[in-house]
């Protein structure tokens, strides 16, 4: 089919093929850059497979820190086989009595050198490399702010005053503790291949206020945990 226009000599062809009706301002989905359904149901799939992750975490802590009920009693070792050690948590923070001291904890290594030998490094201070990397960044990463510190608390409160440990949670926590030092230093130093490690603490108090009436005498202390062998699987 040809339109003639008036004055012109020339028949111009005339587009027959059916057009698209157009909603205002929306383009037809073949040009609008829709997705695929494949790629739909793969989205969904995320969407929902984050969703569920999110909801079974957030019930889990849930009920670790919840009361004691018939349920958490039920699912005791389940909650605290998923919570610990990465999701430990505490109130010291809104206790009657929050913590009010600075704790540092160093760490050095038994080296074994090629010819057999052995050495032992200086102390490393793990609590200095956290404060190095949270100072002037004006967004610290969680582990920098609180791997360290929630490990060493959680190593604490698992351990009797003779530094035995209560239980399987006192277990785990010397494991954890142990690969975050070992993680620090590194599998080798000095010219040789890391064998042990050791963690020590000092716990300063802070002073209280001037218009306080708490007693500022509390002293510093020190605890010196014993040597730990290492293995490959700390390492990684």
């Amino acid at each position: 089919m040809v339109e003639r226009h008036e004055g012109v000599g020339e028949a111009v062809p005339r587009d027959t093929a059916p057009r698209e009706p157009a909603a205002s301002g929306v383009l037809p989905p073949r040009l609008n850059g829709s997705w695929s359904r494949p790629a739909r149901l793969w989205l969904a799939t995320v969407i929902v497979v984050t969703a569920m992750a999110v909801t079974i975490h957030l019930l889990l802590l849930f009920l670790y820190l919840a009361p004691a009920n018939a349920i958490s009693k039920q699912h005791r070792e389940l909650v605290n086989s998923y919570v610990y050690p990465e999701f430990d948590q505490n109130w010291k923070l809104f206790a009657p009595n929050p913590l009010q001291a600075n704790i540092y904890v160093d760490a050095r290594a038994e080296v074994q050198l090629p010819d057999g030998s052995l050495r032992t490094s200086g102390w490393v201070s793990l609590t200095e490399q956290d404060i190095r990397s949270i100072r002037d960044n004006p967004a610290p990463s969680h582990a920098d702010q609180n791997l360290l510190r929630q490990a060493w608390d959680f190593y604490t409160r698992t351990h009797d005053t003779k530094g035995l440990p209560i239980g399987l949670q006192g277990q785990l926590a010397e494991v954890y503790v142990r690969r975050i030092a070992a993680g620090r230093l590194g599998p080798s130093l000095l010219g040789g291949q890391v064998v042990k490690v050791q963690l020590r603490s000092t716990y300063r108090p802070i002073a209280p206020p001037k218009w306080s009436d708490e007693n500022d005498d509390e002293p510093v202390t020190y605890q010196t945990l014993t040597w730990w062998p290492v293995s490959k699987e700390d390492f990684r």
